[in-house]
């Protein structure tokens, strides 16, 4: 009975403490999976972006300075011109008529001089001998003078008029490209009427529009443009001006950037960013905003150790940051973080000092 109830005694002592290692295997939590990002540390350099649109410098609606019934157009959207090129013509004959009454009307004021002048000096020598009185002497000087006159509006008119005949001739005045065409053959143009937008080349600036809030610190940042069609190549730039008010619409204010030696590929209304860059010293890095905690009444983030792997283990550490900026939805961070750290992205509230954590996968579809 002795070695019997031993037997039996080790027996259930083996069991019980098989049972207890069964229950402290159950009770320990497994590592908490965890999303997490690498920290790449970059210069805290303060860079803004805005949407922009390569415009001309100068860009002016031209016009018949006479109204008229086009007749001809002769450059399409697109078009290079050059000083003195004819864009569009419109029908001459009614200024041409009134160029030949206008003649008309000068030949017959000359006659009416030269016969006042004629008048005159007879009148000038009746005088001299007293055959005539002052009186008459001076009526004749008025009409002479009032012909004269006359003779030198009809002129005056005449060439306003000949004026006239070369307006109908719309001539660019400078080289450019034809960025709009306003007016078709057999449209009747009224004076000054728009029928042309062109750019002039030369200077091109890129045009953007910039919050109030960040107004007042562009003229102090680098300016450089990047287009769109062209990654990687930034274009420096000058801040030329700012608009004085606020668009009614969007509350923004618009901002012309005169590009700085632009290469030829550089087109007008090409899509392009107005990248405004401030030079700060020190590190930074960027990380999504739901990785950011509190401590003590400051910021942190957590991270996994660098000995950690995706299988779990690895306890967590929580390190005290500052947040210097915002930009979008990400948090500019400085200090407490090297290159390669791991930071927590999601869930931070609900984790603690210590917690054994895994990395979480997402599982392949």
């Amino acid at each position: 009975m002795g070695s019997g109830t031993l037997a039996l005694g080790l027996l259930l002592g083996a069991a019980a403490l098989i049972g207890c290692k069964d229950e402290q295997a159950a009770s320990a939590p497994e590592p908490r999976p965890v999303r997490v990002t690498t920290v790449a540390l970059e210069p805290a350099d303060d860079t803004v972006r805005y949407p922009a649109v390569i415009r001309p410098r100068v860009e002016a609606d031209v016009g018949f300075r006479v109204a008229g019934k086009v007749v001809a157009r002769l450059v399409e959207v697109g078009a290079r011109v050059e000083p003195g090129m004819p864009l569009a013509r419109l029908d001459p004959a009614d200024i041409e008529l009134q160029v030949r009454a206008s003649q008309a009307q000068l030949a017959s004021a000359r006659a009416d001089a030269a016969n006042a002048r004629a008048d005159f000096d007879r009148y000038a020598k009746l005088a001299r001998g007293e055959w005539t009185t002052r009186q008459e002497h001076d009526r004749r000087k008025a009409a002479l003078d009032k012909a004269d006159a006359k003779v030198r509006e009809i002129e005056a008119q005449l060439r306003v008029l000949n004026n006239s005949v070369q307006y109908t001739t719309l001539l660019a005045d400078s080289p450019g490209v034809v960025t709009a065409v306003l007016v078709e053959p057999g449209q009747v143009v009224a004076q000054g009427q728009p029928a042309f937008r062109v750019a002039r080349l030369g200077e091109v600036e890129a045009v953007a529009n910039i919050p109030e809030q960040q107004l007042a610190g562009l003229p102090q940042r680098q300016l450089g443009v990047e287009l769109w069609s062209q990654p990687g190549l930034r274009i420096p730039g000058t801040l030329r001006e700012v608009s004085p008010s606020a668009d009614p619409g969007t509350r923004t204010y618009q901002a012309r950037v005169t590009l700085t030696n632009p290469p030829p590929s550089v087109q007008l209304g090409m899509t392009a960013t107005l990248v405004a860059r401030q030079e700060r010293g020190g590190l930074v890095a960027r990380l999504p905003l739901t990785a950011i905690t509190q401590k003590d009444q400051g910021t942190a983030v957590w991270v996994l150790p660098g000995d950690s792997n995706s299988d779990g283990g690895g306890r967590l550490d929580l390190r005290p940051v500052s947040v210097v900026a915002y930009a979008g939805d990400l948090a500019v961070v400085a200090g407490g973080l090297k290159d390669g750290d791991r930071v927590v992205t999601a869930g931070v509230h609900k984790l603690d000092a210590g917690q054994k954590v895994r990395v979480w996968t997402e599982p392949a579809r």
